[in-house]
């Protein structure tokens, strides 16, 4: 029989994934965290979220230092269930969030890696497009870099998505709020032959949906798969170095402010909601200025 604990829970499971549209993983992630408190709460003997207090919290708190988690990992588990509770206030199963009486706990900011735009240059040109896979892997690619997509975005791109007349993308982002993001008439041309050439050779045995980039079967590309791509091309390219597909990302918004773009436009092509989220790149663009200044003033080249 389901407990307040259990059922409660569930709710806001549900109320994530058929409410706020969010992704498979984030919900498995919020899920695992609430689990591990639920667990705590039993072995405390407490079966009403009700009766959470900052008492009870400061030693739910001692037991996830002593297993020596990192900073990171137990905020992770905070704003997982400081989130819960707000759901629980504003359905007025609780009186109030007791998580709000608890801080974050401090880390050092870690801004994000990014590669320089030779780099970048360089690596999508490395690219072979001697068969359809290649030109499919440069087609995505620069369609990446183009765009800023997140991972999850580029696998989910369905055909009526792309305006190749006007160069534009309707990107489904996170929490399923809707985009439209440019790309360039370099990558238009590349989706073009990718399109009309290596995608119809591909889907040559399947026909069944609408999905732009596909797998040697003809089956849509997963988040796994281009993880794979962006890591074999890269180590082909240098093998001293390690990127993921979110690093793509992270060069485009990079890129962007250090030729000036507004911080509020790039905010706005990521899908960010929140333009603290956006700030993180203005460090690196900081840094960049400040190299280029030390290497190129007059008085400082004396």
């Amino acid at each position: 029989m389901k407990t307040d604990l259990d059922r409660y829970a569930s709710q806001f499971l549900d109320f994530l994934q058929y409410q706020r549209h969010y992704s498979d993983k984030t919900i498995e992630s919020y899920h695992r965290e609430i689990e591990h408190f639920k667990n705590y709460l039993k072995s405390e003997l407490i079966d009403s979220y009700q009766e959470v207090s900052y008492q009870l919290l400061r030693g739910y708190l001692t037991k996830l230092y002593d297993k020596n988690l990192a900073k990171s990992s137990i905020n992770h588990k905070l704003s997982a269930l400081r989130s819960f509770y707000n759901y629980l206030l504003k359905e007025e199963l609780v009186d109030d969030n007791p998580f709000l009486l608890i801080e974050s706990q401090k880390t050092a900011k870690r801004n994000p890696d990014f590669l320089f735009v030779e780099e970048m240059m360089g690596f999508l040109d490395s690219i072979d497009t001697k068969n359809d896979l290649g030109i499919r892997n440069k087609a995505m690619l620069e369609l990446m870099y183009a765009s800023g997509l997140r991972c999850f975005e580029v696998v989910n791109l369905q055909l009526s998505n792309l305006d190749l007349g006007q160069m534009l993308l309707l990107i489904h982002g996170k929490g399923g709020k809707d985009r439209y993001v440019p790309f360039n008439e370099y990558t238009r041309d590349w989706l073009i032959k990718y399109l009309s050439e290596a995608r119809v050779n591909l889907m040559a045995k399947n026909e069944g949906h609408n999905f732009v980039f596909v797998n040697k079967f003809g089956n849509p590309l997963t988040n796994r798969g281009v993880e794979n791509i962006v890591d074999r091309l890269m180590k082909q390219y240098d093998p001293t170095k390690k990127i993921h597909p979110h690093t793509i990302r992270h060069s485009f918004a990079t890129h962007l402010l250090n030729a000036g773009a507004d911080i509020r436009t790039v905010q706005e092509l990521l899908g960010h909601e929140n333009l603290s989220t956006t700030q993180i790149y203005t460090h690196i663009s900081k840094e960049h200025l400040k190299q280029v200044y030390q290497e190129t003033h007059p008085r400082n080249i004396e």
